[in-house]
């Protein structure tokens, strides 16, 4: 049985020259599985944000578990359990994963874990959905329903980033909580494509930067809704076009930078603060997340699981790169890992799919 594991070796913005991959028979590795642990088989695992962050050395939870002396990224996923050790009573054979907490290191195409590191989902469900339920619609969720408790039906919720798996995803339970949505798109080739697809989720508006940068264009979009939350994946001029789209007494979260840190700013003027009293908030899925037990955690992941094998949920579109044993492996993966890195805002996702 080969095996495959990606290691990054320093910290780097730029992932795929720091990245290597592992290949080995892991017969070797098959007698050493201790009474609380399980082995594990990938079946899919998202490139995030937040994970070529881990490789830049900017996030503040790095792996836990190590390859030849160095770091195993990839922090969500989902996994089939192949064996289990003799005292593990909770998971058994052929039960389907996820990463309980950050650091697992999902990049791989095994893994020997404790079984209390993993929860189980449905095996029926979409690999790729299940690769997405807790940093995809975990985020997409507690914004709608922790960032924003006033939300009621018939209120607007407006976001940038329209083309990212978060921002699909809230879409969706906006529309399951009886709001209405407007998504913003960043300039791009495929834009009417972009539209159509949004629209079918349920955005009931999808905007260009550019037009909404246009004259006039900010108090047209706004006329006549109660746009009462801002959704900002990205900062800066962006953020600041979904501010001013805001209702008096609404809410702005700024839960990402895809358009940059450091000296980015977005203006806090008197209209925001005084004539309209918008709060401004951030998220962090983590903080959120610490507000359920773990059984809660769980209960939230099967609700999740349950809305797309219902079909109240459409899994959001992805790049797959198969991820299958052979010499071109290591040339795919890294090739991912640097397109992933150089994505523009609202790129698709890409999602390791293991074959």
């Amino acid at each position: 049985m080969s095996q495959q594991t990606i290691t990054f070796r320093q910290h780097s913005s730029e992932p795929a020259k720091v990245a290597r991959l592992h290949q080995e028979n892991g017969q070797q590795h098959e007698d050493q599985l201790g009474p609380d642990e399980v082995h594990i088989r990938f079946l899919a695992a998202p490139i995030n944000p937040q994970d070529l962050m881990v490789v830049a050395g900017k996030y503040p939870v790095q792996p836990e578990y190590r390859h030849a002396g160095e770091p195993i990224p990839g922090y969500d996923g989902v996994a089939r359990v192949e064996r289990v050790g003799s005292a593990v009573g909770v998971l058994a054979p052929g039960n389907h994963v996820v990463p309980r907490a950050h650091g697992l290191g999902t990049w791989r195409s095994h893994a020997t874990v404790p079984a209390s590191a993993l929860l189980r989902v449905s095996a029926t469900l979409d690999p790729i959905a299940a690769s997405l339920l807790k940093m995809g619609c975990g985020p997409a969720y507690l914004l709608l329903h922790s960032a924003a408790r006033e939300l009621r039906p018939g209120d607007w919720v407006v976001l940038n980033a329209a083309q990212g798996v978060i921002a699909q995803l809230t879409i969706q339970f906006a529309r399951l909580r009886g709001c209405h949505s407007i998504g913003v798109l960043r300039d791009r080739d495929d834009v009417d494509s972009s539209r159509q697809q949004l629209r079918a989720l349920g955005a009931d508006a999808v905007v260009t930067e550019s037009e909404l940068a246009a004259p006039g264009a900010l108090a047209s979009l706004a006329e006549g809704k109660r746009i009462k939350l801002a959704l900002d994946a990205v900062f800066g001029e962006s953020g600041a076009r979904l501010a001013a789209l805001l209702s008096p007494g609404a809410t702005y979260v700024n839960y990402g930078s895809l358009g940059g840190a450091g000296a980015v700013s977005i203006p806090l003027t008197q209209e925001l603060i005084f004539w309209k009293q918008i709060t401004l908030r951030n998220f962090r899925l983590s903080q959120a997340l610490s507000q359920y037990s773990q059984p809660e955690q769980g209960d939230l992941l099967a609700y999740f699981g349950s809305l797309f094998e219902s079909g109240s949920l459409q899994t959001p579109a992805v790049d797959r790169v198969a991820w299958e044993s052979g010499p071109r492996l290591e040339k795919v993966v890294l090739q991912a890992l640097e397109d992933a890195s150089g994505q523009s805002v609202g790129a698709r996702k890409k999602v390791y799919y293991f074959i």
